[in-house]
């Protein structure tokens, strides 16, 4: 079965207006994995989870380096450890642009117009007065990384829903931010029979999350945890699930730029991955509600398991909507979904998806000024136009009526590459 060349579209989401516009397709060279960093933690990158992205490599095993004529400068010297340096030299050799991974301390001002690639907030703070130069750019946002913060992210959502408009915000569980709302979730436990999902606002990786059915249960699971703070969400008890298995997605997008008076341009990865669990769905109970690799599709959970199916050797297999993978491209189950399922149509799913990242960009960037501002106001000279760009990780389930939901936004989706599976000429 052939990749189709759709898989590979990127959209543009803009804050009104049509959904979609198509605007290029890059080189079919990355497929599928990521490593979960979990809701915007910056983790070591020691601990990372081994991904599988899946790139083309020439003959011999590397990317072969092309001359870089007048271009950017991909400045890759704060990308440290095992983490997206590989996919960044990619990049770069890909737009024959030149890549440098040594760098002076402190970072002097470039000569060249520069890519900045950081991960760290840290390595970002020292680049931002650099960034005043033309044609500079950096891979993060001042202030991106507590707005996706679990905390802060429902905080904002609880504020954004009450000055909406009716359902604007129902793609987003019902959520309660602790210990602020420990009463009304005490309450709502005390009246509802269904399961709730508890997860700490400094976690990351499926890291402490746990699930609780009534006051009691709550109390019990919450009295071993030295950090109360975290969310608390109503559980979706009835998802989607192929061959019996619950699944989640993940979808890149990329913000670029903004200011002021405009917001950043949004665009949208047509791919992604479709991440499972390793044990059969069963509608939470007392007795199943521990067994996390049923419940939580976290891959750095499930991966532990016997039962993890690795990714086929070929390219076709890869793509195969009949693959048995834990982990698999985005577009292999979507197209798998829409064949058996009269109900479900992926330019629908795209649609309804684009909306939710408009929803949630449109109410973040205003945020996003008000960190450069005070930035500015703190002696960092800055460029009157945001001179960043980032990849978010968007993690969506679906209901049984195809229904999208938002999990979480994860500031860091690894770009990190495990294995390469060579492309046929």
């Amino acid at each position: 079965m052939a990749l189709p060349d759709s898989a590979f579209i990127g959209a543009e989401i803009p804050l009104e207006g049509p959904a979609f516009d198509e605007f290029a397709e890059p080189s079919p060279s990355a497929s599928e994995d990521e490593i979960d960093e979990g809701g915007g933690a910056e983790n070591d990158p020691a601990n990372e989870e081994p991904s599988s992205i899946r790139i083309a490599a020439t003959k011999g095993g590397s990317p072969k380096r092309r001359a870089a004529p007048k271009g950017f400068v991909v400045n890759t010297a704060a990308c440290t450890g095992k983490g997206s340096k590989d996919l960044f030299t990619i990049v770069a050799n890909e737009l024959a642009w030149r890549e440098r991974d040594i760098e002076t301390r402190p970072p002097r001002p470039p000569l060249q117009a520069t890519i900045y690639c950081v991960m760290q907030t840290q390595d970002m703070l020292d680049r931002l007065p650099l960034l005043v130069r033309r044609h500079c750019w950096i891979s993060r946002y001042l202030g991106l990384l507590d707005l996706c913060d679990k905390g802060n992210f429902a905080r904002m959502a609880l504020a954004c829903e009450d000055l909406s408009e009716p359902n604007a915000w129902d793609f987003n569980p019902k959520t309660w931010v602790l210990p602020d709302q420990l009463a009304q979730v005490r309450e709502a436990l005390a009246k509802s029979k269904r399961t709730f999902i508890v997860k700490p606002e400094d976690g990351s990786q499926g890291d402490g999350i746990f699930l609780c059915q009534g006051v009691r249960d709550l109390d019990i699971k919450m009295s071993t945890k030295s950090n109360k703070a975290g969310v608390v969400q109503k559980y979706l008890d009835k998802p989607l699930l192929l061959d019996g298995i619950k699944f989640d997605l993940r979808l890149y997008v990329c913000l670029i730029g903004g200011s002021d008076i405009a917001p950043p341009l949004v665009y949208l990865c047509r791919e992604g991955l479709a991440r499972f669990c390793t044990e059969i769905y069963e509608e939470p109970s007392s007795k199943n509600m521990h067994k996390c690799m049923a419940h939580l599709t976290n891959y750095s959970l499930n991966k532990r398991s016997d039962k993890f199916e690795h990714s086929p050797e070929s390219m076709e297999e890869v793509f195969d909507t009949g693959s048995g993978a834990s982990k698999r491209p985005m577009t292999a189950v979507l197209r798998r979904l829409q064949d058996e399922n009269p109900g479900f149509s992926m330019d629908a799913f795209y649609d309804t998806v684009a909306a939710i990242i408009r929803t949630t960009v449109a109410a973040m960037a205003p945020v996003l000024v008000g960190f450069s501002h005070a930035a500015a106001a703190a002696g960092t000279p800055l460029a009157a136009e945001s001179s960043s760009f980032q990849v978010l990780g968007y993690d969506i389930m679906m209901d049984t009526s195809f229904k999208p939901y938002l999990l979480e936004i994860n500031n860091s989706p690894s770009l990190c590459i495990d294995e390469a599976l060579a492309l046929e000429p």
